[in-house]
């Protein structure tokens, strides 16, 4: 019987999800580190064990509260795991101090620190942009005289593309520093602009070894989006699990991962390909992906990419089906002015249109504030047997759907 920890701060859709995925497993008993223990879902109380409030979950001494008294309940814990982006290092912490196995807190701020991350990668000879520190303007503009504009300004320990700014003069650069506000303790991360098409790669690692791997293409790349209130964005999954410019891509990835010492789990990388062919890593990230790639990836292998890595991080098995369709989901933004969704045109006419096609959706309500998130207000989840046709499908439901 294994005892496992599960950070489950809220229960949103996904976080539900996931804790059922974790409860479901055979031979386990599981325990909830939350801020709601009175939100824990109420179908799955008799699948867990015990359920421990805490505090702040991005100050790893509650999580280590937490986890004392789990041992207290069971005598030990086997594996202590949470999925969220912002808090992979203060997991990794409470697992180094309450002595349980998995992804150390030195790697976890590997693939946290965006400048650790390159400054690693780059030692490892692998391709990465080159970056520095800023704690204010002097720092910023000794970088642009280094590279020269364009360059990027974004949060050290961002996710998401959140804060990400593009600065192209003077002008733009003050206005990302009035933004990002960087100082000695909260520096920001500059970086030079890399041009090209971006993707994703996500990867199975067990004992060091990639043992599966995929990748995504986002169109447009989401600083593009950011910039671009009008742009929609997208993100497709090919019917191929490994094209060509994947497969010449893998090794590279498999090199960053052995450098930033990622041995066990899933791994959401992104990364460029440029003009020339080259190659060009962007960021790592020691979790599950988003931009609804998991269920992208459902909707193209028939089986559940939750439940897979719930059983992977607790008993070190991959079992996954062969993909069977492409995949492709558009993110929809409000378009014109105000700062509230009026209304939502067209979804019956684009489901007459894709029929079964489409696999899920879910759009805003009338009168909510409008998101500023490159991810937008709504989306629409689609597959087809051919990429060809997930790319027409996309094209279908911008044409015909709208948020105003």
């Amino acid at each position: 019987m294994l005892h496992i920890a599960l950070v489950a701060p809220f229960f949103s859709e996904v976080m539900r999800h996931c804790v059922r995925c974790f409860a479901e497993l055979p031979d386990t008993k599981l325990g909830l580190l939350t801020q709601e223990p009175d939100k824990v879902p109420h179908e799955l109380r008799p699948r867990i064990d015990a359920v421990e409030k805490i505090g702040d979950p991005a100050q790893f001494q509650n999580l280590v509260d937490g986890g004392k008294r789990l041992q207290a309940h069971w005598g030990r814990i086997d594996r202590f795991e949470g999925y969220l982006e912002m808090l992979q290092v203060p997991i990794a912490e409470a697992r180094d101090a309450l002595r349980v196995a998995g992804t150390s807190a030195e790697v976890a701020r590997n693939c946290r620190d965006k400048n650790r991350m390159k400054d690693v990668l780059r030692k490892a000879g692998l391709p990465v942009a080159r970056q520095a520190l800023v704690h204010g303007e002097a720092d910023a503009r000794a970088f642009v005289q280094q590279v020269s504009y364009p360059i990027v300004l974004k949060p050290i320990a961002g996710f998401g593309a959140r804060n990400t700014q593009r600065v192209t003069d003077d002008a733009s650069l003050q206005r990302a520093l009035q933004a990002l506000q960087p100082n000695a303790q909260q520096p920001a991360q500059a970086e030079e602009f890399v041009q090209g098409e971006e993707h994703t790669f996500e990867a199975v690692t067990i004992d060091g070894k990639v043992v599966w791997y995929s990748s995504t293409s986002y169109v447009p790349t989401p600083l593009q989006v950011l910039e671009n209130a009008w742009m929609q964005y997208a993100v497709i999954l090919p019917r191929e699990q490994h094209p060509e410019h994947v497969r010449k891509f893998a090794p590279i990835q498999q090199r960053a991962l052995q450098a930033l010492g990622v041995r066990h789990g899933i791994s959401h990388m992104e990364w460029f390909e440029k003009k020339d062919g080259s190659a060009m890593i962007s960021e790592v990230g020691a979790r599950p992906p988003g931009a609804n790639i998991m269920p992208l990836l459902q909707a193209a292998h028939g089986a559940d990419p939750w439940a897979a890595w719930a059983r992977l991080m607790v008993h070190g098995r991959w079992e996954f089906p062969e993909r069977r369709f492409g995949a492709g989901t558009v993110f929809l933004r409000a378009k014109g002015g105000g700062e509230r969704v009026r209304e939502v045109r067209g979804v019956e006419a684009m489901r007459q249109k894709l029929g079964p096609a489409v696999v899920d959706l879910k759009m805003p309500q009338p009168g909510q504030p409008r998101s500023s998130h490159y991810e937008g207000d709504g989306f629409v989840l689609v597959r087809h047997a051919e990429t060809k046709g997930v790319v027409q499908a996309l094209r279908t439901v911008l044409e015909t759907v709208e948020i105003v």
